[in-house]
C-alpha cells in the first residue's frame, strides 16, 4: 500500500510539472502569435504595387519561369538570373528592360527562349511582370 501511496505522489508531481509545462509554452505560443500579427499588420505593400498580382506573379515564376532562370541571383541558368532586371535597365542583348519590353520577352520569346504567347494569358503576363519588379 506504501509504494502504491508513493507512486500516486509521483504521479501527481509529473502531473503538476505537466501543466505547468503546458502553460508556460502557451503562455510562449501566444505571444509569438500576437508578435507575428504585429509584425503581419505592420507589412506595407511589396514593391512594385498590387500585392495579389505579385502572388500570382510569383507562383507562375515558379511554375514556369524558375526551371530556366534564378530569381535570387543575377547568375546565368539556362536563361540570365532575373534579380535586378529592372535595376540593370538593360537585357543581355543591349535591349532597355521595361515593362513592354519584359512582356514582349515573355510572350515572343528571345535568343534560347521560348514564346508563351499560347501559354499565358494577358493578365498573367501582368502579374509576371509584378512579381519581376520586386526582384531587387
Amino acid at each position: 500500500m506504501r509504494a502504491v501511496a508513493q507512486q500516486f505522489r509521483v504521479n501527481r508531481f509529473v502531473n503538476a510539472l505537466l501543466v505547468v509545462w503546458l502553460v508556460i509554452f502557451s503562455i510562449g505560443v501566444h505571444a509569438q502569435a500576437k508578435n507575428l500579427s504585429n509584425k503581419k499588420a505592420n507589412i506595407g505593400p511589396l514593391p512594385g504595387g498590387n500585392s495579389a498580382a505579385i502572388a500570382r506573379g510569383l507562383i507562375l515564376y515558379k511554375d514556369r519561369c524558375a526551371i530556366c532562370h534564378f530569381s535570387e541571383s543575377d547568375a546565368r541558368k539556362v536563361g540570365p538570373g532575373l534579380k535586378g532586371i529592372y535595376k540593370r535597365g538593360k537585357f543581355g542583348d543591349g535591349g532597355r528592360v521595361d515593362d513592354a519590353a519584359i512582356e514582349n520577352r515573355i510572350l515572343n520569346g528571345g535568343k534560347d527562349m521560348p514564346p508563351f504567347r499560347s501559354v499565358l494569358t494577358s493578365s498573367q503576363v501582368r502579374d509576371l511582370v509584378a512579381y519581376l519588379k520586386t526582384l531587387q
